[in-house]
């Protein structure tokens, strides 16, 4: 009975020191005779194991602090290699986007979000969305805008290892002539700041059938201040007759202020966009294509794009193919035409390897070379 509450007391006290040290006591107590060698393996196996289970609990602790329903904290990042044999620089190897999120909700009725960019900082997100139910959402901050069904995809959940063509030039990316690029020589992703509302409508047997949103945006991308007097508006509409099937459009009317050729100064210019959509998604197959036409100051442009993709190993390998026709001017035919053949391994859950070939088609008016590019990207997210 004595040397049980000897030992007791013991641990509870080696439970209190380093590692390093409980090991030298126990080994003066054995060297004294005050304990066996096998009563003292037994005691540094008990403390190993107490303080195995406090780390256990302490990291625990920790995730569950950033991983709760009230704040989640997550991020991802893509590092690209790239081989293009029309560039200057045929190889380039780089880290592409490091972004990191922060988010989640107050009460049932009202969520927030922050979103960083690592590798040229700026703010992409900071948003507060209220819920009144789920036919009515109220947005409000910097985010996404309603337009296209690919630009609401962010880079580790896009298919490709870029945007197109199409939606980089039209929808506040960073593209060649993308609007917003002249305004702020920013990579905008499709956001802007703003307010938004959006829903659901008419509930079906499985889904909802109609999807809307609609809201009033700056115009001028991310954390980029106001260049004129007016707001834009952007809004979209679908339609899910099936599940899994979605069809709808939209439209993006504003106007940009930019130096325009033959300008002597930067002025107001229009910019309108129309644009139809649909896709399709089953455990193994998804499909996706959209049409856009659009007024920059005068200058009709045009896109259209279509992605088809398959999973061979459901959730872990997919191959897909995708043709991206754009026209930057309708009068001259400004064309360009990008064919490409994509595979994804996912590894472990939003973390994958990419591996894609681009052929860029030009149009004599575009005044470029054909292209082959070569796109190998590592994903990990968290």
């Amino acid at each position: 009975m004595k040397k049980l509450l000897i030992l007791t007391l013991l641990c509870f006290l080696f439970g209190a020191v380093s590692a390093q040290d409980s090991n030298e006591l126990i080994k003066k107590l054995v060297e004294k005779n005050i304990l066996t060698q096998s009563e003292a393996d037994e005691l540094k196996s008990s403390v190993n194991e107490e303080k195995k289970s406090k780390t256990t609990q302490t990291v625990e602790k920790v995730r569950n602090i950033f991983n709760s329903p009230y704040i989640q904290l997550g991020g991802n990042g893509q590092l690209m290699y790239q081989y293009s044999d029309v560039n200057k620089t045929h190889h380039d190897f780089k880290a592409k986007n490091l972004f990191l999120s922060l988010n989640g909700k107050l009460n049932e009725s009202f969520r927030y979000g922050f979103l960083l960019e690592m590798v040229n900082p700026s703010v992409q997100e900071f948003w507060g969305e209220w819920t009144a139910a789920k036919e009515f959402n109220l947005k409000v901050g910097q985010f996404k805008s309603p337009f296209t069904l690919e630009s609401q995809l962010v880079p580790a959940t896009l298919e490709t290892a870029a945007y197109s063509r199409t939606i980089s030039n039209l929808v506040g990316y960073a593209g060649d002539d993308d609007v917003l690029k002249k305004q702020n020589n920013k990579n905008n992703f499709g956001r802007d700041a703003g307010v938004m509302i959006s829903g659901e409508l008419l509930p079906l047997a499985t889904h909802n059938l109609l999807q809307y949103s609609a809201g009033l945006f700056q115009g001028t991308g991310v954390t980029t201040g106001e260049t004129n007097n007016g707001k834009d508006f952007a809004g979209m509409l679908l339609l899910q007759p099936l599940k899994g099937l979605r069809v709808g459009g939209g439209v993006y009317f504003g106007q940009a202020s930019y130096f325009k050729a033959g300008e002597a100064e930067s002025a107001d210019h229009v910019r309108d966009r129309w644009y139809v959509s649909a896709d399709y998604k089953s455990d193994r197959v998804y499909a996706r294509t959209e049409w856009i036409h659009a007024n920059d100051g005068g200058i009709d442009k045009e896109g259209i794009y279509g992605l088809g993709l398959f999973y061979l190993i459901p959730q872990k390998l997919n191959v897909l193919g995708k043709v991206d026709y754009y026209n930057s001017n309708k009068d001259i035919n400004r064309e360009a035409i990008d064919y490409t053949l994509g595979i994804n391994y996912y590894f472990y859950p939003m973390c994958r390897v990419q591996l894609n070939y681009t052929y860029s088609d030009y149009s004599n008016k575009w005044d470029a070379p054909n292209s082959n590019v070569v796109v190998a990207q590592l994903q990990v997210a968290f």
